[in-house]
Order: C-alpha cells, then structure tokens, then sequence
C-alpha cells in the first residue's frame, strides 16, 4: 500500500513538473515594445563656444596732458560721438605749431602722391601700347609659316621685352606694398595681393621665355605668349581708369581733418582737448580712470561691439554648415539649461590645430555665431547645437532594435500578439535612433531590445 502511494506521488510531480514547462513554454514573452510614429528626425553635434566681442576699437587722445574729467564708466554703453574725457594740454600753443606742421607734411605728401600717381599713369599708358604692339606682332608671326628660325627669335624677342615689363610692374607692385605698409588692413591686403600677382606673371614669363631659348617655336608657347599678353593689357587697361593712391590719398586726409578738429578744440578752448568715442559700443576698458596724465602713445579705453559666439567646428562637420544657418545655444545655469537660438554669422576658410582637454589634437575652424536675444553676458561658456541633417514624417526606432541577419539589416516586431523578423532599409543613424527608410510602416510595434534571448519567430509576446 506504501508503494502504491508513492508511485502516485511520484507520477503527480512528473505530471506538474511537465505541465509547468509546458505551461512556461507557451506562455507570451514580456518584451519592451515601442509603436512607431511619424516624427521630425535630426542630426546634430555640439561644440563648446565662447561669448565675446568681434570689434574692439583702442581710443587714443590727440593730444597730451592733464586729465580733467571722465565722462564714462567701464561697462558702459556709448555711442559714436560721446564724450569719453577731456584733457588739458598747457603746452597746447607749442601742440597747435606742431599741428600745423603736421598737416602742412601731409598736404605735402597728398601732392607727391598726385605727382607719383600720374608717373604710373604715364607708365601704364606707355606700357599698354607697347603691350598692343607686341600682340599684334605676335598675331601675324603666328599666321606666317616657313623660316623657323626667323620665328623662333621673333618669339624670343617678343617674350624678353614682357619679361622686362613683368619686371617693372612687380618692381612698382613693390614699391607701392611697400608704401602702405602703415595704412589700414584692406589697402595693405589689396596691395598684396597686386604685388604677388606681379611676381607670379613675371615668374610664369621667365617661364616660357626659358622653353623658347632651350628649344623650338611650338604652337603652345605662341598661345601661351598671346594669353599672357592678352592678360597684361587687361590688367594694364584696369590700372589706367582707377587711381594708385586712392587708400594712401583717404588716410592722409583723415589726419589733416583730425588735426585740424583738435587744432580747433585746442584754440577754442584753449588747451582743453574732448576725446569722443570714434564707435558705438561698450567701453570694455578704461585705463585713464587710474590715471591723472593722457599721453598720446596710451590708449585711453576700449570700446567694444559685435557680441558674438566664438566656436571651433571639426573638419569633417564643416560641410554640414553654411552660413544663414540656425543653431541652438545652450546656456548650463543651476535652475536648468537655457536655450536660446542664434545664426551662424562668419566661417574661417583656414583650419587651426586645436588641443582638446585630454590632449587630443584636431583641426577645426572658427565661426562666428550670432544670438538673437540679449541673455548673455561676456566670458560665459556656452554650448553650440548645430543641426546638419533634418529629415520630415520619418519613423525612427532604437538603435538597440536594430540587428543584422543575412547580410541585412532587421528589427523583431509585434504583430497580433506574435513575434516575427522584419527586414528592413535603415538610413541615417541620428542621436535618438536609426531613421528607417524601408520596412516598417506608423503602427509597427518593433521590439526596443534585439538582444533578448527568448525572442523566436513565431513566439507569442507580450
């Protein structure tokens, strides 16, 4: 009778045991699911930026002497034209001569100016019909045939007389880069510019006149000799209907009109000299406040305007930015992040070597980015959000959904209460998830986690 009761006991845990792991074999498996919807996806990076002024003006006084009073505060906002202080100058009879003389050698300057411009005005006029000449010389060997010898000298000939004159207009390029050394940016940028472009054609028609010596007359060197020359008497004709000294002629007369303006101050009020602010903006700096003597040579304050963000984006994002372009500035304050929008106002076309705070290395470029409200204040570190990629009504699922099988890419979905494989065509990868192109339609209940161990086709999920 025991055995028989054991026996039963037995078979009834037997019989349990399988109806359990039948029972946990059908039953669904719990999976974290997510329906898709149509969204705006975006791609984004973010670089770290720097608010601060773009513009910064030095005030210098036009005269020296005693400081009389200080009309600004640092931080202060002012606008072109403001008082900044006032100085007394006891020596200012002296200053007037002095002056005078000073405006007297500019006027001076402004007539040898003329005097030179009309020089290289005759020049040019001489140079463009010798250049003219020499075309039409070159133009009617090139029709002719037979004697190459007789061509090739012609050839000779023609090119060593553009070699002198490449060399007279990069001497005179020069000169004038020379000159204007002490002038604003643009007019010693643009004489640059002049005087490298002289040298390069001076250096491409030693160039050919070397070909033509070493060897025989060739339809190419001809062609080149004519597109050269044809270049020289455009860049010539250009030279004659604008002046050289127009930059040096601007500066020159801005000094003689500040003098005069201080000489007037300084005999009106007799030896009393304002100094107003030459630009709007923000007086940054004010070292005339510690002081109680202005010298010409010491600026008296900083003005600065043009607040702007200052970052540095990777070369390999560059692309993905123009300007115009919108962007999200992050400011990190204790009560949360704030975001304000701004407009990306400059790109560098030069990329710069910059040292990350591991010590990494990476080439990267400066833009300038502007803020559209006035929520900042200058030095406060602030992140840049710059949207590269925009994409409209599309389904995006995790990146964790996402797993490849044969060679494609597939996510598990739901379906009626059962797993199945989806193939499907992924896109762009985004910072939230992985834009599907193809595969999935709004409704598809895709599984967040592909690495789930329980997932099987045909599985009922929960």
């Amino acid at each position: 009778m025991k055995k028989i009761v054991k026996l039963v006991l037995l078979l009834l845990v037997v019989l349990a045991a399988g109806v359990g792991a039948y029972l946990y074999k059908t039953a669904p498996l719990k999976v974290e699911t997510e329906v898709l919807h149509p969204e705006t996806a975006t791609l984004t990076f973010t670089e770290q930026g720097d608010y601060a002024y773009d513009n910064q003006y030095d005030v210098y006084p036009l005269v020296s002497g005693e400081i009389l009073g200080v009309h600004v505060k640092k931080g202060q906002t002012v606008k072109k034209g403001d008082v900044i202080a006032e100085v007394y100058d006891p020596d200012y009879p002296y200053q007037i001569k002095q002056l005078r003389s000073s405006i007297s050698g500019y006027n001076a300057q402004i007539a040898n100016l003329g005097l030179q411009e009309q020089k290289e005005h005759d020049n040019a006029a001489v140079t463009l019909e010798t250049l003219k000449g020499q075309l039409t010389a070159l133009r009617a060997e090139m029709a002719k045939s037979g004697d190459t010898t007789h061509s090739i000298e012609k050839q000779i000939q023609v090119q060593a007389n553009v070699v002198d004159m490449n060399q007279r207009n990069a001497d005179l390029a020069h000169d004038y880069y020379r000159d204007v050394r002490d002038l604003d940016d643009e007019t010693i940028r643009t004489a640059k510019e002049a005087y490298n472009q002289a040298r390069s054609t001076l250096y491409q028609s030693q160039l050919v006149l070397e070909q033509l010596r070493g060897g025989k007359p060739s339809e190419e060197l001809y062609q080149a000799q004519e597109s050269a020359l044809e270049t020289q008497i455009e860049s010539t004709s250009a030279l004659l209907d604008k002046g050289y000294s127009s930059g040096m002629r601007q500066y020159y007369q801005s000094q003689i009109e500040a003098a005069k303006l201080s000489i007037s101050q300084m005999t009106e009020k007799k030896g009393r000299a304002t100094i107003y602010a030459p630009v709007a903006g923000v007086i940054t700096d004010l070292p005339i406040q510690d002081k109680n003597i202005a010298e010409q040579q010491a600026p008296v304050a900083k003005i600065s305007s043009g607040a702007v963000v200052e970052t540095f984006i990777p070369v390999r994002e560059i692309d993905g930015v123009k300007v115009g372009d919108q962007v999200d500035l992050l400011l990190d304050k204790r009560m949360g992040e704030k975001t304000i929008k701004g407009q990306v106002l400059q790109i560098e076309g030069e990329a710069q070597v910059k040292t990350s705070s591991l010590g990494v290395e990476e080439r990267k470029i400066r833009a300038l980015i502007q803020p559209k409200e006035n929520a900042l204040e200058i030095g406060y570190d602030i992140d840049v959000r710059f949207t590269v990629y925009t994409r409209q009504n599309a389904l995006v699922v995790p990146k964790t959904a996402v797993f490849e099988k044969d060679g494609g890419d597939c996510v598990w979905v739901v379906k009626d209460g059962i797993l199945a494989v989806r193939k499907v065509t992924k896109g762009v990868d985004t910072r939230d998830g992985s834009i599907i192109e193809k595969g999935l339609s709004a409704g598809d209940a895709v599984v967040v986690d592909a690495d789930n161990e329980g997932l099987a086709q045909g599985k009922r999920a929960e």
